[in-house]
């Protein structure tokens, strides 16, 4: 049995279980050993009866006092009963449908139970706790993985295939020298995946989680670093740097952070290799004056180039925005997005096609294979954590020039990223970070209220209407669940809209929009509160990035305890876009102090917020529901700079004796790591 071998190979596993297997994506010995466990129980961690707590989960060694009985409950299920006890205290057991421990339960003999502990009127009791005999010559083991499971799979299953797979790792190559491996204590690729499964005990499993964390880094940043060799290999059509005509016809002066961005993205449109730049900036940093900048040049030089945004939302008004900038200076423009009638789109991928539009605006649309350049020489990405690396992949597919040129590459961010985060997600770009705010931008008020405040909130924003002023009222929900069994606490946007137009708001003007609307209902409550025509938008936060109405100063943020640091800064970044002093409003909903509202009300530093945002909640839901394509770590945390660093290191100690390339080929496994997780497929 070999790591390729089929999982049919595996003793134990015949074609009925290889089918439930492979139903989660496992079809090989190595698929098998590289779905890691999602969690682990420590069954050796004992705990007398009489030291256990109501309702919490234990491990307990007892002896059967007396033979168990069996019975039915009313309902005709079968049960086991089992007394016991240890030297502190009894216990009573209860299994159900599990009647063949009858004859493997013996009195007089120990057992240990893992499961919960309930202390009922006689006693301690214990409900389907898994049970395993004290034999001398068969030695428990004291940390048990939990692995994720698929229809019809048990753990008892998984855990055996596993136990019978293990073999196969005899005589797999190591693709670490032993003295980098030495230098920072990193077991050999064998011993790591041993021990990620069967673990003697805690300080083994971490052992091996921190291996298998050194290693997934290193390999995804040697990975990055390869992309970098691959960019600098490619050829790209340089740009003859210009004049530019957009720049002093701007109603204001960019701020120097800008200048030196469209500075440096000069420079690299006019080198012969790909620009791969990352623009990074917080809340109205102006990014959008250094990609049109960007596009006015590849325009002057006679190419194309295209700006991708997440949204319809914001790619509309990005289209706006750059046709604004763009247009008087005879350059073309367009929109593509997927709410446009066939015809429109149609009309457009044939202008494109010809080269007639110089600059495309666009969303995921763009990605279809029906699209095609005449010469795309710069391509854009906005809030590019919002797209999968097979989708930057995907656009890069339809800028190839012949010859092997390639276009050139920026990407945006309006959400601030953490340096330890940055280094995994954009390794392989140049970064170029806008830290300064265009002069005029307002400062916003931010106050953390709570449900019992909102009648004093809703006479405030009236005020503020009054005064000539716009809001938006931010829910975490689109509608109520009719299932469910008792109303949720969160406001929902379609429920909320109805009771302010008959209650606090009757007679004012207001919009609604949510993910779950048509393209063209969005675009109109958009357009609506733009023009002023309604002055209250009650929304989700399909408002979140981008929208820019500079009229509107107040933003109301219900349940905001329901929302993550970056989400919340990206939301109050939808006002103070104006001359008007604005205002953010964060409800707490919950009842309890909540230490992330407290950072949002101390803090307007996006990178500040990041930071603490990632520390408070982990890389799992840094970006919300937003990460959808993003990368997956299987056991590497990225909040552990220390261990970051640490591979940074190992880096700069291999690629100088051997290469990169070498690393990723040595190991066919750690490149297919590698593609999961820059696709966001789990493992697990």
């Amino acid at each position: 049995m070999e790591l390729h071998s089929p999982l049919t190979a595996v003793k134990g596993i015949g074609e009925a279980k290889a089918k439930l297997f492979a139903a989660k994506g496992i079809h090989t010995v190595e698929d098998l050993l590289m779905t890691f466990p999602r969690s682990y129980q420590n069954r050796g961690n004992i705990t007398p009866l009489r030291e256990c707590t109501d309702g919490e989960v234990y491990s307990v060694v007892v002896r059967c006092t007396k033979l168990p009985t069996v019975g039915k409950t009313y309902t005709g299920i079968e049960l086991l009963r089992m007394n016991a006890e240890d030297d502190t205290a009894p216990i009573t057991v209860t299994f159900f449908g599990k009647r063949f421990l009858a004859q493997k339960i013996k009195p007089g003999r120990y057992y240990r139970l893992y499961g919960r502990i309930q202390m009922g009127l006689f006693g301690a009791e214990a409900t389907s706790p898994d049970i395993e005999p004290i034999l001398p010559e068969s030695p428990l083991r004291d940390i048990l993985p939990v692995y994720p499971l698929g229809e019809g799979l048990n753990q008892n299953l998984f855990r055996s295939a596993v136990e019978n797979a293990l073999p196969a790792l005899k005589g797999v190559a190591e693709y670490l020298p032993e003295d980098l491996r030495k230098t920072f204590h990193i077991l050999s690729y064998t011993e790591t995946l041993y021990k990620i499964h069967r673990p003697a005990n805690m300080e083994e499993l971490e052992q091996a989680k921190r291996s298998a964390a050194f290693r997934e880094l290193l390999i995804f940043r040697l990975a990055l670093r390869k992309m970098r060799h691959a960019k600098e290999d490619a050829t790209a059509v340089p740009m003859v740097p210009m004049e530019s005509k957009l720049l002093p016809n701007l109603p204001f002066k960019p701020t120097g952070a800008q200048a030196k961005a469209i500075r440096q993205i000069t420079e690299d449109l006019a080198k012969p290799i790909p620009m791969t730049r990352l623009v990074q900036g917080d809340v109205g940093s102006g990014k959008t004056i250094v990609a049109a900048a960007a596009l006015e040049l590849c325009a002057g030089n006679g190419m194309q180039g295209v700006l991708l945004a997440p949204t319809e939302i914001l790619a509309t008004q990005h289209g706006e925005k750059i046709a604004a900038y763009l247009e008087p200076l005879g350059i073309t423009t367009a929109l593509l997005t997927g709410g446009m009638t066939k015809k429109q789109k149609t009309m457009v991928k044939e202008r494109l096609a010809t080269g007639e539009i110089q600059v495309l605006v666009g969303t995921h649309a763009v990605l279809q294979e029906d699209v095609s350049f005449a010469s795309l020489g710069l391509v854009v990405t906005d809030e590019q954590h919002r797209f999968g690396v097979r989708q930057r992949s995907a656009l890069l597919e339809k800028s190839e020039l012949g010859a092997g040129k390639r276009a050139h590459m920026l990407v945006m961010s309006a959400t601030p990223i953490p340096r330890s985060l940055s280094l995994i997600l954009y390794g392989d770009l140049d970064v170029t970070v806008l830290d300064e705010l265009p002069p005029g931008r307002q400062t916003i008020d931010t106050l953390v209220l709570t449900p019992k405040d909102r009648k004093g909130i809703y006479g405030s924003i009236l005020r503020q209407i009054s005064q000539g002023g716009q809001a938006y009222i931010i829910c975490p929900l689109v509608e109520e669940n009719a299932l469910a069994e008792e109303k949720s606490p969160k406001k929902a946007a379609e429920t909320y809209f109805r009771e302010l137009q008959c209650g606090a708001f009757a007679g004012i003007p207001m919009g609604l929009i949510h993910g779950k609307q048509s393209p063209a209902q969005k675009a109109q409550a958009m357009e609506d509160f733009a023009a002023g025509r309604t002055k209250v938008l009650v929304s989700t936060t399909v408002i979140e990035v981008g929208v820019d109405v500079p009229n509107a100063n107040v933003i109301l943020i219900e349940n905001a305890e329901c929302f993550g640091l970056s989400q919340l800064h990206q939301l109050r970044g939808r006002v103070g876009r104006g001359s008007r002093k604005s205002f953010c409003v964060l409800v707490n909903g919950s009842g309890k102090p909540c230490e992330r509202l407290n950072v949002m009300k101390e803090s307007s530093d996006g990178f500040f917020i990041a930071k603490a945002d990632l520390e408070q909640r982990g890389p799992g839901d840094f970006f919300g529901e937003r990460q959808s394509g993003e990368l997956v770590l299987r056991t590497a945390s990225l909040t552990d700079m220390p261990l970051i660093e640490e591979t940074g290191k190992a880096m700069e100690y291999l690629l100088p004796e051997i290469g990169h390339e070498k690393y990723i080929a040595l190991n066919k496994q750690a490149i297919r790591m590698v593609k999961q997780a820059g696709s966001g497929k789990t493992l697990n």
